[in-house]
């Protein structure tokens, strides 16, 4: 369920405001905010075991922030493809050891041949002889046979196919996704390798990749011959110990509007503004018949430079150009502009005495979700050079239409809708960027914090809503407003008090006016604020529990009613969120060095073919390790009443007592990593022979113990396999010993050893987690 969850990732609200997900019920969202709708899919008794969390997406960029590189989705679903082995082999395949060719003899003898070609590069076909068939083409070889049958064999003829054809080995480096040493089909062409390596980043060059062979490079790959024209010919087949090598991205320009396909594309050669707008597929009818626009990045500051259509031939490209193809300017024309969270967005026809209602006369033309509270209005005092915003309450106007809270609207209006709950910041950005306005800002308890437009007339309760309105948790009786002054030369701020309760019920003497940086704190109450925790295991009470702010663990279990009789208190397992989160971004980073390194290895080393598989392995295990966010506690010595090992809780956290084991684990480099049953008998080697002893890989000066409570004991050791060390801890249930890898094994790989024992570390406190949860 888990699974199919996050693959249907994002949701949308249907049209009637209803979450739609696999096997559950409809759940009806629409007019909550992100806490309540999170509240709710918890509420919901079918999702109570799976851990979900809802928010909700920003604003879709527009224009230049919405253009994304060119030709890069093409790679979006490689790794995930099954490879064909059914397909023709083209004539032109080389033959090489390892592929097998199916021989048909038919007419005087009727026989069937599967030769394997040996690696001196032979097949042995029988009462004709030897036959060197490497480096010869498929089509070369099917000749070469019937030529030795016709002359050896009187009266038979052969019919010829290859049948399971060889693997090679090829490297893949530069900015690719997955570099490293891929094993691919022996027709594999260059396309096919970087499908195998998950593609190509975007700081890697789509038109400029190289097929090295021997340090020679033999080919050169352009995919824009291949995603704009179909054309493959550059698309070289690959053979054994060929290296297919991505260079950083070159040149790179945008461009965007009225074309067919706006996108970054990456420019090589002498090319023309002309020439970019043909990569985008040419513009569209609506494009503006003046020109274009091009912005520049010049030594000085950028530069925007209007010019003809019969100029953009003749302009040379520059890396970083920005082209902007305008639409035509009479488009809004005796029209008005719907933009935002709307059904149909784009221009409406204007007419003398519109009104806003008569643009949205009902909840219809809105997406669900809708902000009704605060609309805005772009308008015009100036063609082309000034504008002003307004805003309006549209529910309001919507209960009194044609009134004082509705709008008359004015041609080239442009009216914004907002979506519930979701950040303005990109779009009220824009219009402080557009041109020079007031500015007043809102903090604490709304819904949407951050900037404002200060429009006509507006006063506090205009600034709440443009915040999106009061938080549930907002102290509703008194605000603060700081107001910017200047008094002389002096720039200073004073504080000025706000009731609340009155704006809120409507008094006008409350309800101040808002000036220019004017800055409006809304007070949130903590005293509200709902901090959970989690019991769990062998405790009285287990369950959810919410806790006040500094409170302790020793509090937390005494409302528990303490642990069991049956508890294993010293391996109790405390998990801490933020812990967590740490813990997988230095697990994210490592993986992203562990990866740098070895695709060094690969590129350098000749052979060590099996450090390399052992490291793309361990890199694998590296990408898919989820941190616990574990914590260290003595929780008998809590429980006893020693105050400087008891923990402040957190928000989130989680105490997990298991039951009393019986075993010891043994993991890591031995001959069988297994559980035994705890002997007090035996000591750490005892257990280890057990497991059989280390394998050659071992690390025996570096073998360490993960007691129970999570705390680690590393030890000497000077045997390699399981001989006696000189000093041993004593070992007790629920230990777990742990063989690290040896770094000399796999040298030149500097970081191997940390990842290794990163891994097996986590892999301990995983599954002690999961015995304690099932």
């Amino acid at each position: 369920m888990l699974d199919r969850l996050r693959s249907g990732n994002p949701y949308r609200l249907d049209d009637s405001g209803f979450l739609h997900l696999p096997g559950i019920p409809p759940i009806r969202l629409a007019g909550l905010d992100v806490e309540q709708a999170n509240l709710r899919i918890r509420a919901e008794p079918s999702l109570a075991d799976i851990p979900l969390s809802l928010w909700l997406l920003p604003l879709d960029p527009v224009g230049v922030d919405a253009l994304e590189r060119f030709g890069y989705d093409f790679f979006q679903n490689a790794g995930r493809t099954t490879p064909v082995a059914d397909v023709p082999v083209p004539m032109g395949y080389v033959i090489g050891p390892g592929d097998t060719i199916d021989l048909q003899l038919f007419g005087n003898r009727n026989e069937a041949y599967q030769l394997v070609v040996n690696r001196d590069g032979d097949i042995n076909f029988p009462e004709v002889g030897p036959i060197s068939v490497a480096g010869l083409s498929f089509e070369s070889l099917r000749r070469e046979a019937a030529l030795r049958v016709a002359e050896q064999m009187i009266g038979v003829r052969v019919s010829v196919t290859l049948g399971r054809l060889r693997s090679i080995r090829v490297f893949l480096l530069g900015d690719v996704e997955r570099p490293g040493l891929h094993v691919v089909s022996g027709f594999a062409t260059a396309v096919n390798v970087l499908l195998a390596g998950h593609g190509v980043k975007e700081t890697g060059s789509l038109r400029r990749i190289e097929v090295r062979r021997n340090g020679r490079v033999v080919s050169k790959l352009d995919l824009y011959d291949l995603l704009l024209r179909g054309d493959t010919r550059g698309d070289t087949r690959i053979r054994q110990g060929d290296v297919v090598f991505v260079p950083p991205v070159g040149d790179t320009a945008a461009v965007y509007g009225e074309v067919k396909r706006p996108a970054i594309y990456e420019v090589r050669g002498k090319n023309t503004v002309a020439d970019l707008i043909a990569l985008a597929g040419g513009r569209l009818a609506a494009a503006s018949a003046a020109g274009v626009r091009l912005t520049r990045v010049e030594p000085q500051g950028s530069s925007v430079r209007d010019m003809g259509w019969d100029e953009v031939g003749r302009e040379a490209l520059r890396n970083g150009d920005v082209v902007q193809v305008p639409v035509k300017l009479d488009k809004l024309h005796r029209s008005v502009l719907l933009s935002g969270h709307v059904q149909q967005a784009g221009p409406y026809g204007w007419t003398p005495g519109m009104w806003l209602t008569d643009l949205l006369p009902d909840a219809t033309a809105l997406k669900p979700g809708a902000d009704l509270g605060y609309v805005l209005v772009q308008r015009e005092i100036q063609p082309n050079a000034r504008s002003e915003v307004l805003s309006l309450d549209l529910e309001a106007a919507w209960r009194a239409p044609r009134a004082a809270a509705d709008m008359t609207l004015l041609p080239r209006d442009t009216v914004y809708v907002f979506r519930e709950g979701v950040s303005r910041k990109h779009l009220v950005g824009k219009l402080l960027v557009s041109e020079p306005r007031e500015i007043v800002s809102v903090q604490g308890g709304v819904r949407i914090p951050g900037r404002y437009p200060v429009t006509k007339g507006m006063r506090i309760s205009d600034l709440i809503r443009a915040g999106g309105g009061l938080r549930r948790f907002a102290y509703e009786v008194e605000a603060e407003l700081e107001r910017y002054s200047l008094v002389g030369n002096e720039r200073t701020w004073k504080t000025i008090p706000v009731d609340l309760a009155g704006v809120l019920a409507g008094h006008a003497a409350a309800d101040i006016p808002v000036k220019q940086f004017d800055q409006l704190t809304v007070k949130v109450s903590s005293a509200v604020e709902r901090r959970n925790v989690t019991v769990t295991g062998r405790v009285r009470f287990p369950g959810i529990y919410s806790i006040r702010r500094g409170e302790r663990l020793s509090h937390l279990l005494q409302r528990a009613g303490g642990v069991t009789d049956d508890a294993f208190s010293r391996g109790a397992v405390f998990l801490r969120e933020e812990l967590r989160r740490r813990e997988q971004e230095n697990l994210r980073q490592l993986a992203d060095r562990f990866e740098t390194e070895l695709a060094s290895v690969a590129l350098g080393s000749e052979g060590g073919g099996e450090r390399l598989a052992t490291g793309q392995t361990l890199l694998n295990r590296l990408r898919n390790t989820e941190a616990t966010g574990r914590l260290v506690i003595d929780l008998p010595a809590i429980i006893a009443g020693d105050s400087e090992k008891d923990v402040v809780l957190q928000k989130g956290d989680q105490l997990l007592v298991p039951e009393t084991p019986q075993e010891v684990s043994v993991v890591g480099e031995v001959q069988r990593a297994t559980s035994h049953l705890y002997d007090p008998e035996l000591d750490r080697d005892d257990y280890l022979r057990l497991s059989g002893g280390t394998t050659d890989k071992a690390d025996v000066s570096r073998i360490y113990v993960v007691q129970a409570s999570g705390g680690v004991v590393a030890e000497n050791a000077a045997s390699r396999f399981f001989y006696r060390s000189n000093v041993t801890a004593a070992i007790q249930p629920g230990d777990s010993i742990v063989v690290p890898l040896d770094a000399e094994y796999v040298e030149p790989i500097r970081i191997w050893t940390l990842a290794a024992q990163l891994i097996q570390s986590l892999s301990v406190t995983a599954a002690a987690v999961n015995s304690i949860v099932d």
